[in-house]
């Protein structure tokens, strides 16, 4: 649907339009004064009161109008089977079963019975909610049955392997040479989601992640950006970005779901090639809501599956790798590489030694909500370098299969070039609870992270980083920060802010998608606020 606004000034001067409460994925153009939004099937049913600001230099007025989601796609819900208490009554494991109908599955697949299971938190209340964690398997893996006291856990299956996707519509019967691929199973996923919003009080829907690993990965990045209108994060590991990036066994195992990619089956009848549709290089470039989402990925350059080319080889259709696509478009992202394997830990740092355990989701003082705006960081001083997908002559050859994987549990022995391990936008931290967002101003402070930590464990060899949060390195760390999912303060294509940030001040231009970029920011160990405001 588009809405278009009228708005005059009486005495013929310039106005400004303002919205706010925007359904989530809806797009506001203020040149065109249109709101455009394509609700998604789960949320039909829902309205959302939209208020309208315009403003001149002698005139303010505010209106409201209510957008309605139409619920015209209503899947069969999933049903009960068991609903236990563990954990010591901390929590309750609640078993689904999802039947499919002629949109959860293809004509051949209707009435087909996937499991999943539901870990409550019992003390999520309607006034005390609790995040939501869609957890995917692997390949080969079935839904999980973890939980956490401190949030919901969602464990959908995808015992087709389809990469949390789906398949051809002519599958069983036929094969996956003609027709549409639908994301079935995405559906699958999306529609648990709202059965548990919809079903638990407690579930809080402004605080909904997504987390994989391997296939699970993938799928969690597929998701997270894609359909970011429903979630504050996108948590992977080992997962591939480019489809048709993907080594030779991986692409034939998925051809016989997609098609191949000369097939170039499309997502649906006049759309383009699921295997150009799913390459999120492509995604983060020309999907607005994309480009507002956080990611977080962890590769290791020993991985023999889900090689380190994932992050690092260009794709065919961009021209970009996933690493230059997120810091060249400013998207907010923390990234790690090291020389682990396929899920094992580096054989000298071991897991976890990027930081002391930070929870995007559970910190006190830098987390996300979808409904709260967050600095993005690129471009930071103190960026190590992955490589760029290059050998360093440690591997013989290149291998389809392997890329310059070597042995994973030996220290040094990675064929991919660049440093061995390190980070993108390591040890920086913002307020979250200190955000101003206003039509007017937008203000975030920024530091650097003070914690414990390790130095390098071999200090002779330049290549390791330190551990924990201890910095390797003299402060400041200069950094491009970029508002994202900015809730008030939006700006037209080409306008121009002042903004302070300790003694420095200047002014910046939102770029031609209305996103602005200030550059090379000192951040240290004191906070310290970045204040844009909008010109008058």
């Amino acid at each position: 649907m588009t809405v278009t606004l009228a708005v005059s000034d009486p005495d013929g001067d310039p106005v400004r339009v303002f919205v706010a409460g925007l359904p989530p994925g809806a797009l506001w153009d203020e040149a065109a004064r249109t709101v455009t939004f394509r609700p998604d099937f789960i949320q039909g049913g829902q309205s959302w009161p939209v208020e309208v600001t315009a403003r001149s230099t002698s005139h303010v007025v505010t209106k409201t109008f209510t957008i309605e989601a139409n619920d015209s796609i209503q899947p069969p819900w999933p049903s009960v089977t068991a609903d236990t208490v563990q954990a010591g009554g901390k929590q309750r494991k609640v078993a689904l079963a999802q039947t499919t109908d002629d949109y959860l599955g293809s004509p051949g697949n209707t009435s087909d019975v996937f499991n999943a299971n539901v870990l409550v938190p019992t003390a999520a209340t309607a006034s005390n909610r609790r995040p939501v964690r869609i957890v995917l398997h692997g390949f080969g893996g079935d839904a999980g049955s973890d939980g956490s006291a401190d949030e919901f856990h969602i464990h959908p299956g995808d015992p087709k392997n389809t990469y949390w996707w789906g398949y051809a519509t002519a599958l069983p019967g036929g094969k996956a040479t003609s027709g549409p691929v639908p994301p079935y199973t995405l559906r699958r996923v999306l529609h648990l989601v709202e059965w548990v919003l919809a079903n638990y009080p407690g579930a809080d829907p402004e605080r909904v992640y997504v987390h994989g690993g391997s296939m699970g990965g993938a799928g969690a990045s597929t998701l997270g950006l894609l359909w970011a209108r429903h979630f504050c994060y996108a948590r992977t590991s080992i997962g591939q970005f480019i489809p048709a990036n993907h080594r030779p066994s991986r692409l034939k195992q998925l051809a016989t779901l997609w098609g191949t990619p000369e097939a170039a089956l499309p997502l649906a009848e006049g759309a383009p090639s699921v295997w150009e549709h799913l390459d999120l290089t492509r995604v983060l470039l020309e999907v607005p809501g994309a480009r507002e989402q956080f990611i977080s990925t962890k590769h290791g350059k020993d991985d023999p599956t889900v090689h380190f080319g994932a992050v690092v080889t260009r794709s065919l259709l961009t021209g970009r790798s996933y690493y230059e696509v997120v810091q060249q478009e400013h998207v907010g992202h923390y990234a790690i590489w090291d020389e682990g394997g396929h899920g094992s830990a580096d054989p000298l740092l071991k897991g976890g030694w990027w930081d002391n355990g930070l929870s995007f989701i559970h910190d006190k003082t830098t987390f996300l909500r979808r409904d709260l705006a967050f600095p993005a960081f690129s471009g930071s001083s103190h960026d190590r370098d992955p490589g760029d997908g290059g050998p360093n002559g440690k591997v013989a050859k290149f291998s389809a299969e392997k890329g310059y994987a070597a042995d994973e549990t030996k220290p040094g022995d990675t064929g991919w070039n660049g440093q061995i391990a390190g980070a993108f936008n390591r040890f920086l931290r913002w307020d979250s609870a200190g955000i101003v967002d206003t039509v007017d101003a937008f203000t975030v402070r920024l530091r650097l992270a003070q914690g414990d930590g390790k130095a390098p464990p071999e200090p002779g060899y330049p290549t390791y980083p330190s551990l924990g949060d201890r910095l390797d390195g003299d402060p400041p760390v200069s950094v491009d920060v970029t508002p994202r999912r900015v809730q008030a303060f939006r700006l037209r294509p080409g306008e121009t802010v002042a903004w302070t940030y300790g003694a420095a001040a200047g002014t910046a231009t939102a770029n031609e998608r209305g996103e602005v970029t200030i550059p090379q920011l000192p951040v240290t160990k004191d906070w310290t606020a970045l204040q844009l405001t909008r010109s008058p």
